[in-house]
């Protein structure tokens, strides 16, 4: 029972980001949008993601998540009975910048010291 308990805990600190998420969603997705049109162009953005990743730690986490921890993502999200208008804010950021998905994946594995490639190119 104890260990269930511990399972279903949320912390303060996710829900918290997801406030700031729902909260600055038009500044978040304003600075995505410029990253995904210098990509698209042909750019790094490594150091795009580095500086919100330094700026929004939590929420560049939270960004990481939607893209590549879908099942604990959605397990916090049921846990913490987060409504559906958050659930729909979250999966159409998701579908607005899945071109970024991979970059965001190699830019956290080199993060973590993971990838044999330099950040800065692929």
């Amino acid at each position: 029972m104890v260990a269930e308990e511990k399972e279903r805990f949320i912390s303060k600190a996710f829900l918290g980001t997801l406030d700031e998420f729902v909260r600055d969603r038009d500044a978040i997705t304003a600075e995505w949008n410029e990253i995904l049109a210098r990509y698209k162009q042909g750019e790094d953005v490594m150091e795009d993601f580095r500086a919100i990743q330094i700026k929004k730690p939590s929420i560049f986490m939270l960004i990481d998540d939607i893209y590549h921890k879908e099942i604990e993502l959605e397990e916090k999200l049921k846990v913490a009975q987060v409504s559906d208008e958050i659930r729909s804010q979250l999966q159409a950021f998701k579908e607005q910048f899945a071109e970024l998905a991979d970059e965001i994946d190699l830019f956290v594995l080199a993060e973590i010291g993971l990838s044999k490639t330099k950040i800065s190119g692929v």
